[in-house]
């Protein structure tokens, strides 16, 4: 399914050259399911948009505070990505916990993962796989996001991600570099 909705995507807006599409589809705002920030005011999760420009998807950060514990201090957050080009969706949880290491380079550790570091992580992961699901949306995991797409290639200014374009750039970013910044 996931690969269909990519090749869908690529004909439309790279190969069919729809680009009034693309950015009317691209300067859209997408909101979040209410039962999501319903859940998030009921456990005190901290939702932002990270999304305040054109682009072709939308991004939300979810803070879950911190968790202390004598010396120990984590801090967990979750980043959930909605393409508006095509019904996907990627989720992706953090974790910052202090290093307490007397010979530390690096004030604190950080890790990301696809799967959920503590409950409320979980919960809410399962919370917004059930909101995507009941719209017929799936979900781009790690292994199908870098998968490179033959044929396409960011244009010669682009530079920050190479000219590879993977699954995760043609449904998240604007590879045809024809938004406004």
């Amino acid at each position: 399914m996931l690969n269909n909705q990519v090749i869908n995507v690529i004909n439309m807006y790279y190969k069919g050259k729809n680009e009034e599409l693309y950015t009317k589809k691209s300067t859209e705002k997408i909101g979040l399911p209410g039962i999501i920030y319903d859940f998030c005011e009921l456990n005190n999760i901290g939702v932002k948009s990270l999304t305040s420009y054109a682009n072709p998807s939308e991004e939300w950060y979810f803070t879950m505070g911190k968790y202390r514990d004598n010396s120990f201090e984590v801090e967990y957050n979750s980043i959930l990505t909605v393409s508006k080009l095509a019904d996907v969706y990627s989720l992706e949880h953090n974790f910052k916990v202090v290093n307490q290491d007397p010979k530390k380079i690096a004030p604190v550790l950080v890790g990301e993962s696809e799967d959920a570091y503590n409950l409320i992580q979980f919960d809410l992961e399962e919370l917004i796989k059930r909101a995507y699901d009941a719209n017929n949306f799936s979900r781009m995991f790690w292994v199908d996001s870098l998968r490179k797409i033959e044929g396409i290639t960011f244009s010669d200014d682009v530079i920050l991600f190479g000219p590879d374009v993977t699954q995760e750039d043609i449904l998240f970013r604007d590879v045809l570099d024809i938004l406004p910044d």
